[in-house]
């Protein structure tokens, strides 16, 4: 059944807003605050505000908490701050925060059906929150990472926050988790200036798993679903990019653990990814699949700043994926052949906006993030997607929208994240 919204308009389950944001629970979780419920949070922090009404399973905090709260915020490096942006980065950051159980385990939402652990996700939190001046947190989100890793060094598609190692469904294994896991304690090993052992046996493993994944005649890695999370029987530039970004920044951690014959390893088997993707994906536009079918998506970003160094057809086939995705109602979907030609993803929309800040094309950059800005639910979270009408639909905050939206801003504060040696 269909349920009627504000302006009394029916909406169906792929357009209905499940959200206004979250505030932290009494056990260290997110708990969902429900579209139009008329709660708040205390500014500034994570808490619910009690005075805008009560919410089941809501932390009520004390005096100290909400003070420490807000000084941990001031403290930060926020991105965007000072500028027009703050709040949406303010709020991008509190509810990382939130959206991070005590245990480490960072959520993609607090609704029910995205309550679990995404390796990319987390990886694209982990960044932000160490580019924003939280690099404890960011290293608990690795650390918990870490701690579900399989033992042929990949990733499942997601895991349960629990700490139970513990997977929802049958989804398997998703290798662009390898890449965004390496790249995330990449940047968080650099910008900290800390000693990576900690993380060595995670490095390890996965450049290995990332060296397995390739196949030894093309170079190019095993069919595996990515962020579009769809079976295909061929390789996709959304996996094959982000296991470039992996061997790259993993050559560069396993010198930093001492392990140089693996680190020699890494290094040819991303000069011979490199070559793959170039040679197959480059020859026909850089579409999303290395047959050339289906056109392109947002994965062509994962090939330009912050992620590689840039190249003329890369910036040119990027740029084209922007136009040729962009729907009516000013924002993205996630490739030219999503069905869906009405609804815009809030993920692909601040990835462009990343991409275009990094290559120093402020104005596309700020036409993006304004567009996001304005698309925020009542609370001020960034919600997964935005209806034809324009509308925040879906669940609200996502943590990798807002997680990108931070590293964007930072990077139009000029201080953008390294991008790797070739």
């Amino acid at each position: 059944m269909s349920e009627l919204g504000t302006r009394g308009t029916a909406w169906s389950p792929e357009t209905r807003l499940y959200s206004d944001g979250v505030v932290i629970g009494a056990d260290g979780g997110p708990v969902v605050v429900p579209a139009r419920s008329g709660l708040r949070r205390l500014p500034g922090t994570g808490y619910l505000d009690p005075e805008s009404g009560s919410l089941p399973g809501a932390a009520l905090a004390a005096a100290d908490e909400v003070a420490m709260a807000r000084e941990i915020l001031a403290g930060t490096d926020l991105p965007g701050r000072g500028t027009p942006y703050e709040a949406m980065a303010e709020e991008a950051l509190l509810d990382i925060g939130v959206l991070t159980y005590p245990n480490g385990a960072a959520v993609a939402a607090g609704s029910p059906y995205w309550r679990y652990v995404w390796p990319r996700d987390a990886g694209y939190m982990a960044a932000a929150l160490t580019v924003a001046g939280r690099p404890e947190l960011a290293y608990a989100q690795l650390a918990y990472v870490a701690a579900m890793q399989e033992d042929d060094g990949t990733w499942q598609a997601r895991y349960l926050p629990d700490g139970s190692r513990g997977v929802p469904d049958d989804r398997g294994l998703q290798l662009d988790g390898i890449g965004w896991t390496l790249w995330a304690a990449w940047v968080f090993a650099g910008a900290t200036a800390s000693d990576p052992t900690p993380l060595a046996a995670l490095i390890r493993r996965a450049a290995g798993a990332a060296l397995a994944a390739l196949d030894p005649a093309t170079g190019l890695p095993r069919a595996s679903q990515d962020f579009w999370e769809m079976d295909l029987d061929e390789a996709t530039l959304g996996s094959a990019a982000p296991l470039l970004l992996g061997l790259r920044t993993g050559r560069d951690l396993l010198a930093l653990v001492g392990d140089h014959e693996l680190a020699a390893r890494a290094a040819d088997g991303a000069d011979r990814l490199a070559t793959a993707v170039t040679d197959g994906f480059g020859a026909h536009g850089y579409a999303r699949r290395i047959s050339g079918t289906g056109g392109r998506d947002a994965s062509v970003a994962f090939l330009l700043p912050p992620f590689a160094r840039p190249s003329r057809g890369v910036d040119a086939a990027w740029r084209a994926a922007v136009d040729a995705t962009t729907v009516g109602n000013g924002g993205v979907r996630p490739g030219e052949e999503w069905t869906d030609r009405d609804t815009a993803w809030t993920p692909q929309v601040s990835l462009h906006a990343l991409a275009a800040a990094s290559l120093g094309d402020s104005a596309l950059a700020h036409r993006l993030l304004s567009w996001l800005d304005l698309r925020r639910t009542v609370l001020g979270a960034l919600p997964e997607k935005v209806t034809a009408d324009g509308r925040p639909a879906a669940v609200a905050p996502l943590g990798l929208t807002g997680a990108t939206v931070l590293l964007a801003l930072a990077a139009l504060d000029g201080r953008p994240l390294p991008v790797p040696a070739s």
